[in-house]
């Protein structure tokens, strides 16, 4: 999802963020699997102070994407033939 697909579509999310979102699936693995003395309180500390900021971030390229996928969707829409457009 980080790598752009040429002729297809852009990255859906930038290699930034895609970099800081690894740090939190690691950090779901670990509480998953209930590796609880693996925890890393400063690691704690600092996913969980920067999960709004990131979650503004995500959800904005999110929204660019889906804005990609609405353009594409209307620019590839045509009339269907037998309204003779």
């Amino acid at each position: 999802m980080a790598s752009e697909v040429q002729t297809i579509r852009p990255a859906v999310k930038s290699e930034a963020i895609y970099s800081r979102l690894n740090d939190y699936r690691g950090f779901r693995h670990i509480v998953r699997n209930v590796y609880t003395f693996k925890f890393d309180p400063e690691k704690v500390k600092k996913l969980s102070t920067e999960i709004t900021e990131l979650f503004s971030k995500v959800s904005a390229e999110l929204l660019a994407f889906s804005d990609f996928l609405d353009k594409s969707a209307r620019d590839n829409q045509r009339p269907p033939a037998e309204l003779g457009v």
